[in-house]
């Protein structure tokens, strides 16, 4: 690495179109993630634990 902060220049894909968090060109605007469900082995087993339905609020 290059030693300087990359902070904020990465990006998260989301398609979760019901997410608050969800941007309409498909990223994701919350300032962290997080993905759950640490028995996992395959794909479908994780989750977004940050996700926050749209019409909650």
């Amino acid at each position: 690495m290059n030693g300087k902060n990359n902070c904020g220049l990465q990006t998260i894909g989301c398609c979760v179109k019901d997410c608050k968090y969800h941007e309409s060109n498909d990223f994701c605007t919350a300032a962290n993630i997080k993905v759950e469900n640490a028995a996992a082995t395959r794909k479908g087993e994780t989750f977004c634990s940050t996700f926050v339905n749209r019409a909650s609020n």
